[in-house]
C-alpha cells in the first residue's frame, strides 16, 4: 500500500514538474531543487553515516553535499519524467550536451549503462551513436513514446527472453550496437565486489559480451549544472568469463563513484 501510494505521490510530482519546466526550465528547476533540499532534510535514507561507510574519506561536510547533490538527482529525475511526457524528446536533446566520444565508439559494442544520474538523458543515444541500434529495457520508457528507437523490453517466458537475447547477439554480428543496463530491477545476477560489500550486477550482459565475442563500455549520465554530460568508460576486456566481467564492471562503477560519491542512487543502494 505504501508503495504504491509513493508511486502516485512520485507521478504526480513528475507531472507537475515537467509542466513547469515546459513552461519555463527555470522555474522547473528552482522548484525540483527546492524539492531535492526538503528530501535531504526529512528523508531517512541514506543516512550521512551510511555515505561516509561507503566513502570513508568523506568528511561530515562533503557527506552533507554529497546527499544534497543525491537528492537533486533524484528530484531532477521526476521532473525529466515530467516533461519528457509533455514535450516528447526535444527537451532531453537541447539538455544534452554533445561528446565527440559517443561518434568515436565503433559498432559491434554493448553499451552497458547504470542507473544513476539524469539516465533519462540517455535516450539520445540511439541518434549520437555511428551505427544501427538495438535498445534492450526491464520496463517502459517514457521516451519510447516520443522517438522511434529500435527497443525490446526484456520480459515475459524464458523462450521470450531467449529470443529477445538472441536478437540482440545478431545485432551485434550484423556489425550494431546494443544498449542496455547492467543494473536492471529484475534478472540472473553475478555477485561481485563492491565499496567493501557485494554488488549484484545483471548477468545477460555479460552473457552476451561473451556469446558475440564484442567488448562492453560503460556509459552514465550526470548533471552539470542545468546540463546533462554523458561520460563513456574504457571498454571492458572481452573474455569468456562472465564473473571477470562482471568484476571489470563493477570495479569501472566504484572507480566512478569514489570519484563523484553524490551519483550514487537508490538503485546501486538496492543491489548492494
Amino acid at each position: 500500500m505504501k508503495l504504491r501510494v509513493r508511486a502516485r505521490v512520485s507521478r504526480y510530482l513528475s507531472l507537475a514538474l515537467g509542466r513547469l519546466a515546459s513552461l519555463s526550465p527555470r522555474l522547473g528547476f528552482f522548484f525540483s531543487d527546492a524539492l531535492a533540499r526538503l528530501w535531504t532534510i526529512t528523508s531517512r535514507r541514506p543516512t550521512r553515516a551510511e555515505l561516509r561507510a561507503l566513502f570513508p574519506s568523506l568528511t561530515a561536510a562533503d557527506s552533507g553535499r554529497v546527499l544534497r547533490r543525491f537528492w537533486v538527482s533524484h528530484a531532477r529525475t521526476l521532473l525529466l519524467g515530467g516533461w519528457i511526457r509533455r514535450d516528447g524528446i526535444a527537451p532531453i536533446r537541447m539538455l544534452v550536451r554533445p561528446n565527440d566520444a559517443i561518434a568515436r565508439l565503433h559498432a559491434p559494442m554493448i553499451i552497458g549503462t547504470f542507473h544513476i544520474g539524469p539516465t533519462l538523458g540517455l535516450g539520445t543515444l540511439s541518434e549520437r551513436l555511428q551505427g544501427e541500434t538495438l535498445v534492450l529495457r526491464g520496463t517502459q520508457f517514457p521516451l519510447d513514446r516520443a522517438t522511434r528507437q529500435n527497443v525490446n523490453l526484456i520480459e515475459g517466458t524464458d523462450q521470450q527472453r531467449a529470443a529477445t537475447f538472441h536478437r540482440a547477439v545478431e545485432r551485434l554480428r550484423d556489425n550494431g550496437f546494443v544498449i542496455m543496463a547492467l543494473d536492471p530491477n529484475e534478472a540472473h545476477r553475478i555477485a561481485v565486489s563492491f565499496l567493501g560489500g557485494t554488488l549484484h550486477l545483471a548477468r545477460g550482459a555479460f552473457a552476451m559480451a561473451r556469446v558475440a565475442r564484442v567488448p562492453i563500455v560503460p556509459l552514465v549520465a550526470r548533471w552539470d549544472g542545468d546540463a546533462i554530460e554523458l561520460i563513456v568508460g574504457d571498454p571492458l576486456p572481452v573474455s569468456n568469463d562472465e564473473q571477470a566481467l562482471a568484476t571489470s564492471a563493477a570495479q569501472w562503477l566504484e572507480g566512478y563513484l569514489r570519484e563523484s560519491p553524490g551519483e550514487m542512487s537508490y538503485r546501486i543502494l538496492e543491489l548492494m
